[in-house]
C-alpha cells in the first residue's frame, strides 16, 4: 500500500497520502500501512473518536493536547483545517497552517493548499502535542472526521482555547469563505424559482445560442431501449434537464435541441422551454453519425453566428456565462472544456504544449495527457467550414476532435479552460450510479429551500438532504439517509434508504434496504435482502422468492443485464 508524505510549516504536523483502491465493489484504504507497527502509531492507539460538523462554516475542533498524539481521517464532506504551534520549545513556535481536506474539489482559487479524495489518495493528518486545530465545513455535505489518539481519554490534557484566540485562524477562514460566497453568487446568474427569473450579478458579454444534441440511440441500453437515455432520470430529473437549467441560469435564452426523427417523446418531456422563460427549437438530425453530423444539423439555426455546443449527455458544475465572456473578451474562435480524468483513453484527448493545445486524439491508445476534452463547447462559423472538410471515421462518426484539429492547423485562436465538476454519460448502467450521485452531491441540494412536499408518518426519520414529491408517504419503520431524492405517490414503509439513492415517480418499497441506487418510475421492491449499487428500470418488481413456493430465486431478465446476489 503506498503512502505519500507530505510536510508542513510546523514541526510535527505531518499530512500523509494512503493510496485508496477502487474497483466494481467500491473502494478500499489502508489507514495505517504496516498496521499499528507504522511510524504514525509508534505511541500506539488508546481510542478512537470522531468528530461530525453539519453544518456550513461553522467550526468544529478547535483545542490541542499537553500530551496526545492524533492522526485524523476525513471521511465525508470538504473542510478548512487550520493548525497554530503551540509548543514554545518548538521550533517553530507560533508559525500557522492551513489546508482544505475531504472529497470535493472546491474550483475556485483560494490560495490555500487543497487535497480532495479522487479515487486515489486518503488524506491522513499525523498532529503532535501542542499543535492547535480546528476545521470548518466549506460544503453542504455532512463532515465526518475520524481520529485515533495515543493516550487514554483526559479531560485535563485539553487546552480548549477559543478559535477567536489563535492567531490568523478568522482571517484565514473568512478569506476562504468570502471567496466561496463570491463565487457561489457568480454561479447562479439568473436564479429559476416558480417559473420567474431572479437576476444577479453576472452578466452576458453577448447574447448567444446553444445547442444540444439529445438524438435517441441504445447507447444507455438496456434502459435507452424504450426511452431517449437524455429522458433518464438522475436525482429525480430527466438527465438533459441539467445541461438546459446551466444554460438558462447562465442567461442563455435560446437553445436548439437536436433529436432524431422519432424523438416524440423528448419533445413531449421538455417542451417548448417555458417552464424556464426560454426558447425551446428541435432540430431533426437526419444522420446519427456523430457529433459532427449533429452540428452540421444545426447550421441554419445558428446561421454563421458564434454558438455553445453543450452535449445532452454532460453535467458540469460551472458558470457557462464566465465561458462565453471570456471567449469574447479573448475574441477566440473556439474555447474548450479540460477536466482531468483517470483514464482518458475512453476521450478525446488533447496534447498541451506551453499551455496551447497542439492535437487532440479521440479516444487515443496513449494518451498524450490526462485531460478529457469535456462536454461543453463555444465555436464560430469555422465549425462548419470544419465539418466541409474533413472525412467519417473508421467508427462511422464525423469526430469532434477533427473538428478541433482543423480549428488547429487552419491557426484559428484555440484556447481551452480547465474544469473539475464533471460527469458523462458513457453508456454503461454504472455510469448512472456515477451521475445520480453526482447530481445529488452537487446539484439537487445547491439551492436553499423547502424538499419535503411529501409526509413523514410516526416514527419514520429523515436524516441529511432529503427531497421527497408530493403525495408520497414515509410510515413506519422506515430510516432515510441522504443526499436522497423520492419521487411523486411514492409509498415507503418499514424500509431504510441510504446515501446517493434516487427513487422515481409512484413506487412502492415495503421491508426494504437500498442505498447507493437508481430506481426509475412505477417501481415495486418488496423484499428483505439488500439492495446497493443497483439501476432499476420503469415498472420493475423485485419480490422476495422466500414468500413463494417453490421458494428460490425467480428472474426475468433480458439482454445487456446483470445480476448479483
Amino acid at each position: 500500500m503506498k503512502i505519500k508524505h507530505i510536510k508542513t510549516p510546523i514541526a510535527g504536523l505531518n499530512l500523509y497520502l494512503n493510496k485508496v483502491v477502487s474497483d466494481e465493489r467500491g473502494s478500499y484504504c489502508d489507514m495505517a500501512p504496516g498496521g499499528t507497527e507504522n511510524e504514525l502509531y509508534a505511541d500506539g492507539i488508546k481510542h478512537i473518536h470522531a468528530s461530525i460538523a453539519t453544518k456550513k462554516f461553522i467550526p468544529r475542533g478547535g483545542h490541542y493536547h499537553y500530551k496526545l498524539k492524533e492522526n485524523f481521517f476525513t471521511l465525508s464532506g470538504t473542510a478548512l483545517w487550520f493548525f497554530y504551534d503551540f509548543d514554545k520549545n518548538s521550533p517553530t513556535f507560533g508559525e500557522s497552517f492551513a489546508i482544505i481536506l475531504g472529497h470535493d474539489k472546491l474550483g475556485i482559487d483560494v490560495d490555500v493548499p487543497e487535497c480532495t479524495i479522487y479515487k486515489n489518495y486518503a488524506a491522513q493528518i499525523s498532529i503532535s502535542p501542542s499543535v492547535y486545530h480546528v476545521f470548518w465545513p466549506l460544503t453542504d455535505i455532512e463532515t465526518v472526521v475520524a481520529g485515533t489518539g495515543s493516550l487514554d481519554f483526559d479531560a485535563e490534557d485539553y487546552e480548549r482555547t477559543k478559535v477567536e484566540d489563535v492567531p490568523g485562524a478568522i482571517a484565514a477562514f473568512e478569506e476562504v469563505k468570502n471567496k466561496i460566497l463570491e463565487n457561489e453568487k457568480q454561479l447562479s446568474s439568473i436564479i429559476i424559482k416558480d417559473g420567474e427569473e431572479v437576476s444577479t450579478k453576472t452578466q452576458l458579454a453577448r447574447k448567444i445560442k446553444a445547442i444540444i444534441p439529445a438524438a435517441k440511440n441504445n447507447q444507455q441500453r438496456p434502459f435507452s431501449h424504450t426511452i431517449n437515455k437524455h429522458l433518464i432520470p438522475l436525482g429525480g430529473k430527466p438527465m438533459i434537464f441539467y445541461p438546459i437549467e446551466n444554460l438558462v441560469n447562465s442567461g442563455i435564452d435560446q437553445i436548439g435541441i437536436i433529436i432524431s426523427s422519432h424523438d416524440a417523446l423528448l419533445k413531449q418531456v421538455v417542451g417548448d422551454g417555458s417552464r424556464w422563460g426560454i426558447e425551446i427549437e428541435y432540430i431533426v438530425q437526419k444522420e446519427l453519425t456523430g457529433l459532427g453530423s449533429a452540428i452540421m444539423s444545426a447550421r441554419d439555426y445558428i446561421n454563421n453566428e458564434p454558438f455553445i455546443l453543450y452535449l445532452g449527455d454532460n453535467i458540469i458544475k460551472h458558470n457557462i456565462a464566465e465561458l462565453v465572456n471570456r471567449y469574447f473578451q479573448e475574441k477566440l474562435n473556439a474555447l474548450l472544456m479540460l477536466t482531468k480524468v483517470e483514464c482518458p483513453q475512453r476521450f478525446g484527448v488533447p496534447e498541451i504544449k506551453d499551455g496551447q493545445i497542439v492535437s487532440v486524439e479521440e479516444r487515443p491508445m496513449y494518451p498524450k495527457s490526462e485531460f478529457a476534452v469535456a462536454g461543453v463547447y463555444i465555436y464560430d462559423k469555422n465549425a462548419f467550414l470544419a465539418m466541409d472538410s474533413i472525412k467519417i471515421s473508421d467508427r462511422g462518426q464525423y469526430e469532434i476532435s477533427d473538428i478541433h484539429n482543423y480549428y488547429i492547423n487552419s491557426n484559428l485562436k484555440l484556447d481551452y479552460q480547465e474544469i473539475d465538476k464533471w460527469w458523462k454519460d458513457r453508456g454503461k448502467p454504472e455510469d448512472l450510479l456515477e451521475g445520480n450521485k453526482f447530481v445529488l452531491q452537487n446539484c439537487v441540494f445547491e439551492k436553499k429551500q423547502d424538499f419535503m412536499a411529501g409526509e413523514i408518518v410516526g416514527n419514520a426519520k429523515v436524516e441529511g438532504n432529503v427531497k421527497v414529491g408530493k403525495g408520497t408517504r414515509i410510515i413506519g419503520k422506515t430510516l432515510i439517509r441522504g443526499p436522497v431524492s423520492i419521487g411523486e405517490g411514492c409509498l415507503i414503509k418499514d424500509s431504510y434508504i441510504g446515501p446517493y439513492t434516487s427513487i422515481g415517480n409512484v413506487s412502492e418499497l415495503n421491508g426494504t434496504e437500498i442505498e447507493h441506487s437508481l430506481v426509475m418510475d412505477n417501481v415495486n421492491i418488496y423484499t428483505k435482502e439488500k439492495i446497493v449499487n443497483s439501476v432499476i428500470g420503469r415498472n420493475a418488481s423485485i419480490v422476495s422468492g422466500a414468500e413463494n413456493l417453490p421458494r428460490g430465486r425467480k428472474v426475468i431478465i433480458g439482454e445487456n443485464s446483470v445480476i448479483g446476489w
